[in-house]
């Protein structure tokens, strides 16, 4: 039976992923915030433990509670920001955001990325939004921190490729989450049956969204 690793599964994407990674029979074990937040994948039959993205001793006893190697690992969990102008820039809220999307899905890879096994694959989403090439500007916080995620994951491949482990970064699309709003033209379902396609291809080495679309940095 192939395994996964979702980072981040309460709710939203994560919650998708657990829902269409069951349904094709995988094992999957799934990180949640709290109890609370545990109903919902488990009731999908995840595995679940309860891990902070930012705090790097809940990732490593996650890791430890994950028995033999896993063929995927899937980093979801993020905020979002909503800055327009830079005068709307809080530094401690600025710090808040780039901890969780910047640093968290590397403390995610440090903490538990051994699990993963040898020719393996991590994938963490990142967003349209941290491409310099794309930017249209505003959310300074979320763009920022999405940009730096991506120069770590780059940084995360080219360490990873001697276990033949693929790194591949994900556009989800603008979906109807709690972060996208009722307002995104992008359901849930089709944005992860699109990712789980371009995580199954192994498309490294670009960043690319839920059709497989090469994306600019």
């Amino acid at each position: 039976m192939p395994s996964v690793i979702i980072v981040g599964a309460s709710r939203g994407l994560g919650l998708e992923f657990v829902r269409q990674y069951r349904a094709d029979g995988w094992d999957v074990h799934a990180s949640v915030r709290s109890e609370e937040d545990a109903a919902a994948p488990r009731e999908l039959g995840a595995t679940t433990h309860i891990a902070d993205i930012t705090d790097e001793a809940s990732l490593k006893a996650m890791a430890g509670a994950i028995g033999g190697p896993v063929d995927v690992m899937v980093i979801n969990a993020g905020v979002g920001s909503r800055e327009v102008k830079l005068d709307e820039v809080d530094a401690a809220e600025w710090t808040r955001v780039m901890t969780v999307n910047a640093l968290g899905p590397l403390l995610v890879a440090r903490a538990i990325g051994p699990k993963v096994k040898d020719g393996g694959t991590i994938a963490a989403l990142s967003s349209i939004m941290g491409s310099i090439a794309e930017s249209g500007g505003g959310a300074w916080s979320y763009r920022m921190s999405k940009a730096a995620l991506n120069m770590g994951l780059s940084n995360l491949a080219l360490e990873l490729k001697g276990r033949g482990i693929k790194v591949v970064t994900l556009h989800p699309g603008w979906v109807k989450t709690d972060m996208g709003g009722e307002q995104a033209p992008l359901e849930a379902p089709e944005s992860i049956e699109g990712m789980r396609k371009v995580i199954a291809s192994g498309s490294g080495g670009a960043m690319r969204d839920y059709s497989g679309k090469e994306i600019a940095w």
